[in-house]
């Protein structure tokens, strides 16, 4: 796991000078650079730390033409290391760079005064104030700041033990979670196609792996990976500048602003809702104003749409809604930087709170605004809860919930189980199945099952209980299955139901018939015993069909026809007189007939009852025991 520092800064300042004289590699690869003298394209190199861990520092460009290509680089660093030469001091694009870090909330960093050698003590001093003075009222403003010379070596011992120092410091981001990797850089190599490259965000990967990239929504098996400086390595992880050479992929299907992640974990987005900061000294931002939007290692444009429905105000901060003309590929809580689209500056920045939403429309505003407060200043607890009480079926999956507003698998454990504590949540699965509901409406299902059977057990005590079939119907229509299953697991863990066969009761209803309940079973067998081989007739007065269906539900009585039932003792007087009279032999329908002594047409009732029981099967005309 690795540590990423982005360097900062005017052009022609020293930037790639100072990262060959600390790392002894060029970060300009380009011919056009070498001979131009200028950075054009993003820079890595590295550095080792006592630990084992590696350094990376991505050099950015510093003419402002490729300012865009400066906020890819620096998108996805942990500190900055800012150039400023002894002998132009602080410059326009020194003042943007630090703008872009403070808006990306890149805070902590290191300021190297670069060519030292070519000025005098006075001008480096000037220098320095210019530096302290650029730095005010930041975060950064007590970063440290080292005279050094790229050229002679001054003050480049120091300067780097600083950076190990700082890198040491850095809180490493987390390889728990799902892998997430904005892309940077795409290259070919002779013999084994098309390598993209970028720093891991959060999880881990590994050689083998299949990953997706977003927004081509197309998947590729990785062959080889390099990280940091390993050519050939098996595992990167978030903090990591991670290679990949993968299985089929061509560069029509990747570009800088492309993602590479878990297969299903990553969205492509036409719309977000966002808290933006405008910058002090720029402009305002009115209604519907076209930006240049860079969030990860993207820039595309789009239409600006503050949520209160007017400008926003230099200096100020508020909920803007942005409409994008081509998708990006983003998560909640990852920040972004807008620049006007002519001329081009930056003019602030801020942090995504919602993806995929709608349009602002005015009799939702205030709902609005009231949802993105919660986003932006509630604890992760409450957006949980906030989300599971406007979920369908006050529930949420983690993983949807993770991948929609960006929360650290590790934090919402914490919210989840404080929630459970306070036994406002139920938690249902482990891992990728995890789901949450919210108690009250696992409680509501329970009651509801819980009346069901007990309606069935009050009304046809004869029942044995509720057919576990019919449950869903006692239910609402738009009640999740999993939610069912989980209560009745709940309420068989409790001891409240049983589930006895294809059945449902109470736990305390008895499973025998008895008293009054038996006497009316009894009295009803006793009618159908009467009627013989004939069969009972259905509907019967004084005899509720419930309760004839509930005999039958016990194997007590069964349906000779649709309108004619019987025992199911008589089932067995029937099988025991065929064999008395046929034994194992075959007999034709009239023989059955004569030793039966009914009907021809109760006969063939009967016969087709047995082949449908499979105590007879026919052939032919004959049929015979089985």
């Amino acid at each position: 796991m690795g540590v990423i520092i982005g360097t900062a800064g005017h052009i022609d300042h020293g930037k790639s000078s100072l990262m060959l004289a600390l790392t002894g590699v060029d970060p300009d690869r380009l011919k056009e650079e070498k001979a131009r003298g200028i950075t054009i394209e993003l820079g890595y190199v590295f550095l080792d730390m006592e630990d084992g861990s590696t350094v990376s520092f991505i050099d950015v460009p510093g003419h402002e033409k490729f300012i865009k290509t400066m906020v890819a680089g620096v998108s996805t660093v942990d500190s900055f290391l800012l150039v400023v030469s002894a002998d132009e001091g602080v410059m326009p694009q020194t003042r943007e760079h630090l703008d872009i870090l403070r808006i990306l909330e890149v805070n902590r960093g290191i300021v190297a005064l670069s060519k030292c050698d070519l000025v005098d003590d006075d001008l480096i001093e000037l220098a320095e104030e210019e530096v302290r003075e650029a730095l005010e009222n930041t975060p950064a403003e007590n970063a440290p700041i080292f005279r050094v010379s790229a050229k002679t070596g001054f003050g480049l011992d120091s300067l780097k033990t600083a950076l190990l120092d700082m890198a040491a410091s850095v809180e490493r981001k987390s390889s728990q979670g799902r892998f997430r990797m904005p892309v940077d850089r795409i290259f070919s190599l002779k013999g084994f196609g098309t390598i993209v490259c970028g720093t891991g965000l959060s999880g881990q990967v590994n050689a083998g792996d299949t990953v997706e990239i977003q927004p081509v929504g197309k998947t590729f098996r990785i062959r080889e990976m390099g990280v940091n400086e390993h050519r050939h390595a098996t595992k990167g992880e978030a903090g990591d500048r991670i290679a990949l050479n993968l299985t089929g992929v061509s560069k029509q299907d990747v570009h800088r602003g492309s993602v590479v992640g878990e297969i299903g974990f990553l969205k492509s987005l036409n719309s977000l809702d966002t808290s933006c900061t405008m910058l002090q000294r720029n402009v305002d931002l009115i209604l519907r104003q076209r930006v240049r939007f860079h969030v990860g290692t993207s820039e595309v444009m789009a239409r600006a749409i503050p949520v209160e429905g007017k400008t926003l105000p230099r200096g100020e901060t508020g909920y803007v809604h942005f409409q994008l003309e081509h998708p990006v590929v983003a998560m909640p809580g990852d920040r972004f930087v807008i620049r006007r689209y002519s001329p081009v500056e930056t003019i602030g920045g801020g942090i995504i709170l919602d993806t995929g939403t709608q349009k602002v429309r005015s009799r939702f505003r205030q709902a609005r605004l009231s949802h993105l407060d919660l986003l932006s200043h509630g604890d992760l607890e409450d957006l949980l809860f906030e989300t599971m009480e406007e979920a369908a079926g006050f529930f949420v999956e983690a993983d949807v919930f993770i991948k929609k507003t960006g929360a650290e698998p590790v934090e919402l454990e914490k919210a989840v189980d404080s929630l459970v504590k306070q036994e406002r949540i139920l938690v249902s699965g482990e891992g990728k199945n995890q789901r949450l509901i919210i108690t009250a409406q696992v409680l509501t299902i329970e009651r509801k099952i819980l009346g069901s059977i007990g309606t069935i057990h009050r009304n046809v005590p004869l029942s044995p209980g509720l057919p576990s079939a019919y449950l869903a119907r006692k239910l609402p229509a738009d009640t999740a299955v999993w939610t069912v299953r989980f209560s009745l697991a709940r309420l068989y863990q409790a001891g409240k139901v049983e589930k006895r066969g294809d059945f449902l009761c109470l736990s305390d209803f008895p499973e025998q018939m008895v008293g009054d309940v038996a006497k009316l079973a009894e009295f009803i067998l006793s009618d159908v015993r009467k009627a013989g081989l004939q069969g009972y007739k259905i509907p019967a007065q004084g005899r509720r069909m419930e309760d004839i269906e509930a005999l039958i539900q016990r194997n007590m009585l069964f349906y000779l026809t649709e309108n004619l039932i019987s025992t199911c003792d008589s089932v067995k007087n029937v099988t025991k007189v065929i064999h008395e009279h046929f034994g194992n032999n075959k007999f034709r329908l009239g023989e059955l007939r004569e030793s039966l002594g009914v009907s021809r047409k109760i006969t063939l009732m009967w016969a087709e009852v047995l082949d449908k029981q499979n105590i007879t099967r026919r052939e032919g005309e004959s049929r015979f025991l089985i």
